[in-house]
């Protein structure tokens, strides 16, 4: 959904494709996006998490695998996107959390083998489940990054 692609493959295909890419880079790169600093958050928690036993109770090391794959999600968020905060957990998965309040909150975990694992919490309703990661952001997770933003 929010990868950006050609079906064509001409010298304009590429180009608009290429000239697409390097359009939401600068955005995101920009301060008024502010993803850079989510960037920056996620580099941080897997430099701290990287390591075997990294909470001294024994938790797996997140792999670069998983790093790869959690910065593979933050770059599919679309553009506009509410920014999570990030966590590492102890089966060595990253963790982007959306927070409204304590009965408005999501949880999306992915591992280094392109798997995600998600609960939320929104009022009475409860939702949680998995998927495959493969470069585009499931539609149910997107709606519930949605329904937990909305104040």
């Amino acid at each position: 959904m929010t990868t950006l692609s050609t079906q064509g493959f001409s010298a304009e295909a590429r180009y608009i494709s290429r000239a697409s890419t390097d359009g939401r880079r600068r955005l995101l790169e920009s301060t008024v996006i502010g993803t850079e600093s989510v960037r920056d958050e996620l580099g941080e928690v897997w430099e701290e998490c990287r390591n075997e036993n990294w909470d001294s109770y024994g938790a797996k090391g997140v792999s670069s695998d998983a790093l790869r794959n959690a910065y593979c999600f933050l770059e599919a968020l679309p553009l506009g996107c509410p920014a999570p905060s990030i966590s590492g957990e102890p089966d060595g998965a990253l963790t982007f959390e959306w927070h409204r309040d304590h009965r408005h909150t999501l949880s999306v975990s992915i591992d280094g083998d392109e798997n995600l694992y998600f609960a939320a919490l929104l009022g009475p309703m409860k939702s949680h489940g998995s998927d495959i990661f493969f470069g585009d952001i499931p539609e149910m997770i997107l709606d519930l990054i949605g329904r937990v933003s909305i104040a």
